[in-house]
């Protein structure tokens, strides 16, 4: 049975927080991330920070920036981030276009021993 802790603040510090804290508390669970970045300006800011956070789960599905109003910024995109992460060969992200995909795309990843992190 897969268990789910919604994240209430998708900054990068409380995403590093919550999963040290999934890790030492279900230290035998797939750790699963859902994650939707937040404005292009905030990606391109914090990129090698998500990219390093976002690398220490097992699993995870990335949905396209949020753009809040704001023009995409090349380079700043879920694409480029998965691209990154991919590239530090701990994690093959997911990238999910469609957030209506987001279940489709999730069942064939979990294993029955698995925490989800939205």
């Amino acid at each position: 049975r897969a268990h789910h802790y919604p994240l209430r603040r998708k900054r990068q510090m409380r995403i590093r927080d919550i999963i040290k804290a999934a890790r030492a508390g279900w230290p035998e669970k797939n750790l699963v991330m859902i994650f939707q970045p937040h404005r292009y300006t905030r990606t391109r800011d914090l990129y090698d920070d998500f990219a390093n956070v976002l690398s220490q789960v097992d699993t995870l599905l990335m949905l396209d920036v949020y753009a809040a109003g704001e023009t995409p910024i090349p380079g700043a995109d879920s694409r480029s981030l998965c691209r990154t992460i991919r590239g530090r060969g701990k994690v093959d992200p997911i990238l999910v276009p469609d957030p209506a995909q987001v279940a489709e795309m999730l069942a064939p990843v979990l294993t029955g021993n698995d925490l989800i992190l939205i």
